[in-house]
């Protein structure tokens, strides 16, 4: 059997495994696990111990990279997942450190940090690191000696060291990463454990391979057998709809390319994830000045390819924000995106996130007030908005250290100040990345235009128009069609000017609130589906929006908004202030494949001009309408939904419909 062969056979596997499946070995021994010492400092660490000694190492003999879970139907669907242990997850372990010392080398500076500090709490954490960390070895050892039987000696010769022992090839390296990043992932449980920048950690041992004669087709073909293996965590239903009942539900990895510091090994990761084409892994790549034309153009060529399941980011933007948040140069120079279009600290944070409810509070504002003022109005919002900024940030404070010794038991072994300080994430954490996604930009903004126009300059009272909103337009026809009639944002007019006087005040509000100095509060315009799953619960909106409806998806126009084409949404889209956000996602979608240098020709001009970040969707509307009617034809069919690409088929149809209504190009 060729390398081809085998990854296509293992694609095959992905698809005929069943969405409703848990990890079964895992829910059958938390169903049974004795709770009456859980208030003891190691029982957690003991829990995950006795549970990783409990389950299987299958080995399916299509494997290029071993560690696979017992997937089977739940016993008992009630408590299906177990949370009796879970991770935070939301990371970008310190997988580099790992690859150099392996988990021998974390556990010797944990002890002598330990001993170094010499408090209760220190010695607990070397107690539970030890725990931990000898039965993840004692599990890959079992998974060598598995290799052993089936004849399988380079894997028996890696698992017998690593993760326990540094890594001392690529393939090593590899296998280190992957069984301690589905442990994570499926025994202690949680979502987007992301492989950050693997070109660059993964370097050396590249360098090493070709100094030994190993062919870049013969990396490639072992880098595909890796990158397909996110695929098998957690199912192919989005994670909000039917989700397989496992608690990394719907997880999304993520692999960082940084076009700076791009080398031959980027190149072949990308050309890696062509050969796979399934929905995960997400390809993220910074973009800068620095990016070399020919890394550049291999990048389009690839997304022309990858589509859905590619992004780019504006590098120099992204820098500039770390810059003025005041990071480290170290840092500033490395952003980092973990998930989705969010930003993260790539080593030294958990990413936190909390979606701002900003069209309701924009709502509740205008509804429950007389403005005689545009000025007074949109005092009065920002102080709403503040006001719940501040609320979550304050929730963030409360320390639980007891959760922390559940949910971040394995997290803080890779991460940047836990084993220095010998104690958990967040608390022992030197940075807290805390994403505020503003979502419904464009619907804020169209709405202040009509707003501004229609009453404040106009000749609508106060008191009308909001009591046309509160009753959906009904028997207001004329209102409602002076709404629609309002410029809206996307298309490159003078009344852009509105979306970035609503972008501005936002995140102003946002900074407005106060934090711990070392939270970095990270405003962003970014929905994921709050769009459409909120949208049901809202009143009309001046732009003309119908109540019910979704609202605007992230950073795009309106659904249908933008009529004067993608170089005028591009346009409108360059004035927003992106050097004061820290993430965000656009969506472009076009109706047919589009040339590689024409995508790189959009994409430069609009970074240059201020964009902050482009993914892709090619998207057949006619293909879409037949998988709708006969989805048992599309099963390997993906789209992009935010920041990230899922089986069309397995999404509900008030999604598809979503991805429907988009403006394609």
């Amino acid at each position: 059997m060729t390398d081809l062969e085998r990854l296509e056979q293992l694609k095959n596997k992905i698809f005929d495994q069943s969405n409703e499946h848990c990890f079964v070995e895992r829910e059958r021994f938390l169903a049974t696990y004795p709770t009456d010492r859980i208030n003891d400092s190691d029982y957690y660490a003991r829990l995950f111990a006795d549970m990783l000694d409990s389950v299987s190492t299958p080995i399916n003999e299509c494997d290029v990279i071993l560690g696979r879970v017992i997937e089977g139907e739940p016993e008992s669907r009630e408590n299906c997942p177990n949370r009796l242990i879970f991770a935070k997850g939301h990371l970008c372990p310190d997988y580099a450190k790992l690859l150099r010392l392996g988990y021998r080398g974390i556990l010797e500076e944990i002890r002598a940090n330990a001993a170094r500090l010499g408090t209760e709490k220190a010695k607990s954490y070397e107690k539970n690191a030890e725990i931990v960390i000898h039965a993840i070895n004692r599990y890959a050892k079992r998974y060598a000696e598995a290799a052993k039987q089936c004849g399988r000696q380079k894997e028996y010769e890696a698992l017998s060291r690593v993760p326990f022992e540094p890594a001392y090839d690529l393939y090593s390296a590899l296998q280190s990463i992957w069984l301690v990043h589905m442990v994570a992932s499926c025994y202690m449980g949680s979502r987007d454990y992301a492989f950050g920048y693997m070109d660059e950690y993964l370097y050396p041992f590249y360098e090493q391979e070709k100094q030994n004669g190993t062919t870049d087709e013969t990396i490639r073909n072992l880098l595909a057998g890796f990158l397909i293996k996110p695929n098998e965590i957690c199912g192919r239903h989005p994670h909000n709809y039917r989700q397989k009942p496992v608690l990394s539900q719907a997880s999304k990895q993520y692999v960082l390319l940084d076009g700076g510091r791009a080398n031959e090994l980027s190149v072949l990761i990308l050309e890696a994830g062509k050969i796979n084409l399934t929905a995960q892994p997400i390809y993220t790549v910074m973009l800068d000045e620095n990016a070399s034309s020919a890394f550049t153009a291999t990048v389009f060529e690839a997304m022309t390819v990858l589509t859905d399941k590619m992004q780019v980011f504006n590098a120099s933007q992204m820098k500039r924000f770390l810059k003025d948040k005041g990071l480290p140069r170290d840092l500033c120079e490395h952003p980092t995106v973990s998930a989705c279009c969010t930003f993260d600290i790539e080593r030294h944070a958990i990413r936190e996130e909390f979606y701002l409810p900003t069209v309701a509070v924009f709502c509740k504002t205008l509804f429950e007030n007389k403005f005689d003022t545009l000025d007074g109005f949109l005092a009065a919002f920002a102080k709403g908005i503040t006001a719940e900024c501040q609320q979550y940030i304050d929730e963030t404070h409360a320390p639980d250290y007891d959760f922390a010794r559940k949910a971040f038991l394995l997290d803080s072994l890779l991460l940047e100040g836990c084993n220095e300080a010998c104690e958990y994430a967040p608390y022992a954490l030197k940075l807290r990345a805390k994403n505020i996604f503003l979502p419904g930009i464009a619907t804020l903004g169209d709405s202040l235009c009509a707003l501004d126009t229609l009453v404040f300059r106009g000749e609508v009272p106060y008191d009308t128009f909001v009591t046309a909103l509160k009753q959906d337009f009904a028997g207001y026809d004329d209102l409602y069609e002076r709404a629609c009639a309002c410029q809206k944002f996307g298309n490159d007019t003078e009344e852009d000017r509105y979306t970035v006087q609503m972008a501005t005040l936002l995140i102003d509000a946002v900074e407005a609130a106060t934090h711990e100095r070392n939270e970095i509060v990270a405003p962003s315009f970014y929905s994921l589906e709050r769009e459409n799953v909120w949208g049901p619960e809202l009143p009309a909106t001046p732009d003309g929006r119908r109540a019910g409806c979704p609202f605007s998806e992230n950073q795009s126009a309106s659904y249908g908004a933008d009529q004067n084409g993608i170089t005028a949404l591009l346009r409108s889209l360059s004035k927003l202030p992106f050097a004061r956000t820290a993430a965000g996602g656009l969506n472009l979608t076009f109706s047919c494949d589009q040339r590689p240098e024409i995508l790189q020709a959009l994409v430069k001009t609009y970074f240059e001009g201020g964009g902050k970040h482009v993914g892709i969707s090619v998207i057949n509307r006619d293909t879409l309408l037949d998988a709708m009617k006969h989805p048992e034809k599309y099963r390997s069919l993906t789209v992009r939904l935010y920041g990230f690409s899922e089986y069309f088929i397995s999404l509900p149809d008030w999604q598809q419909q979503a991805v429907l209504n988009r403006t394609a190009y």
